[in-house]
């Protein structure tokens, strides 16, 4: 396939450190969003230039494409961590083993180097909670300010692209954040964060797909898991395929781009 801009010129453009006219945040969720069921409440972000996004996208689809002469895997397949990890879904025919989801896994962790312009994640450790907070309303708040300071930093707009679900919530908290006000006045506190959140149908999007492996990606950083079995598809160390990627800033006691909340 020949595209209209190559790998490499992509490769250059992040390097040189030009800053693109729009970012566009993929942003997935794992966990619950609840006070009850799992451990954490975790939101992926994906961050995607404007700049040759045709370009980026296309480098995602030749990805797929060779999963398909790989594995077999369908263009229309959805691939979801809880997916991968085992063997459900879409995958539930394939029969793919540990050592082949793993690939499948890294090398999605490992495109975003190159068509992803920063990554983070955002989590909620649920069962540390004793204020009573809401986990979701948390969690995006963090990511909301996170994206705040970076268009702060890069003076470049962000839209956000999130999963479909909650996005009467999402939208909310977003407007909220957006522009505060009191006694009658209103403030713009985030005028960077442009236009209202843009709700997809992940199964229709190679990014916001690739937000939710980040995002599972990132819980098991931060909680590893116990036992070889355990995670054979995606351990604590899944998160290093992003490489340069990870935007450090966003957190000022991690290094690895999570921000955790609460703090252990």
């Amino acid at each position: 396939m020949t595209h209209p801009v190559s790998p490499e010129t992509i490769l250059r453009i992040l390097e040189s450190g030009e800053a693109p006219r729009l970012e566009f945040a993929y942003v997935d969720e794992s966990g619950d969003s609840g006070a009850a069921g799992s451990q954490t409440y975790t939101l992926g972000c994906v961050l995607v230039p404007a700049d040759e996004w045709t370009a980026r996208l296309d480098l995602m689809i030749d990805m797929r494409r060779a999963l398909k002469q790989a594995y077999g895997i369908r263009f229309r397949d959805e691939l979801k961590a809880n997916y991968l990890l085992r063997g459900r879904g879409p995958l539930a025919s394939l029969n793919l083993g540990d050592g082949q989801r793993r690939d499948i896994y890294q090398r999605h962790l490992r495109l975003l180097r190159l068509v992803a312009s920063g990554a983070f994640a955002v989590v909620i450790q649920k069962h540390l909670i004793t204020t009573g907070k809401d986990p979701a309303e948390t969690a995006w708040t963090y990511l909301f300010q996170r994206l705040r300071l970076r268009s702060e930093s890069t003076g470049v707009p962000i839209v956000l692209v999130h999963d479909e679900g909650d996005a009467d919530r999402v939208r909310k908290l977003h407007r909220a954040f957006r522009r505060h006000s009191w006694a009658g006045s209103t403030s713009v506190t985030a005028p960077l964060l442009v236009e209202d959140p843009v709700p997809r149908r992940s199964d229709q999007s190679f990014f916001i797909q690739a937000a939710d492996l980040l995002a599972y990606a990132a819980y098991r950083r931060v909680h590893p898991p116990t036992g070889r079995a355990a995670g054979s598809v995606c351990n604590e160390t899944m998160w290093d395929e992003l490489g340069p990627r990870v935007l450090t800033e966003v957190a000022r006691d991690r290094v690895d781009g999570i921000v955790m909340w609460p703090k252990t």
